[in-house]
């Protein structure tokens, strides 16, 4: 199912032109270079996944120093690994003083920007979820604020399908997704996330390999 606000899935790859060949061998659609991330050691490319929704793959930047940021978790990765996943958001810094109502936490909404190739401009807020111990099973929530949102730009003609998330304790982390506003049923089981995406060259499914990032990214 697709769960309602999902934003973007994450496809962490160990070289980003690689990965968007990998991309195009297995669906027929060229992934574009979206931009970098400054201070985060990452960069990406995008393709759209319908109104509102694309897929993110991301690498490691040559160009920054990756020590001890997502760019050097990413870097690390033996395969293909789909690593997370992103809900829409709005009064984020509202949400963080709730969580803990909830049993969560967040060190607060952090604030990212990167330029496209074209020139535009892109400013949006995100806010990482803590204290359930799902890691990456839970997503982090992003607020695009006025910058447009990428799926307008991104290459077209893929859907995605189906997306599943599976973890052991399925019920607490159903729970813990209800209590960001996010209606899904994990599935129990091995920890992972599972998106089966349709394209030009029919069905393919993207999966996490190995395990699953212990944290939510934005923290």
């Amino acid at each position: 199912m697709r769960p309602d606000r999902l934003d973007h899935l994450i496809w962490a790859v160990a070289d980003l032109d690689e990965g968007i060949d990998r991309l195009k061998a297995l669906s027929g659609v060229r992934a574009a270079v979206g931009g970098r991330h400054p201070g985060f050691g990452t960069r990406n490319a995008l393709a759209g996944l319908g109104p509102g929704l694309y897929l993110e793959i991301l690498a490691p930047d040559p160009l920054q120093d990756r020590t001890g940021t997502l760019g050097a978790l990413v870097e690390a990765l033996p395969v293909p690994s789909l690593i997370g996943w992103c809900a829409q958001g709005r009064n984020l810094a509202r949400l963080a003083a709730e969580l803990p109502g909830a049993g969560l936490s967040s060190p607060g909404p952090v604030a990212m920007s990167r330029t496209r190739p074209d020139g535009v401009h892109l400013a949006w807020t995100i806010l990482g979820i803590a204290g359930h111990g799902f890691g990456a099973l839970v997503p982090f929530l992003i607020d695009w604020r006025e910058s447009p949102h990428p799926s307008l730009s991104a290459p077209a003609g893929l859907s995605l399908v189906d997306f599943t998330v599976t973890g052991p304790e399925a019920p607490r982390l159903e729970w813990t997704l209800a209590a960001l506003g996010l209606t899904l049923r994990p599935r129990g089981g091995t920890a992972g996330l599972s998106a089966v995406i349709e394209g030009p060259r029919g069905r393919f499914a993207l999966e996490t390999v190995g395990a699953v990032p212990d944290r939510t990214f934005g923290l």
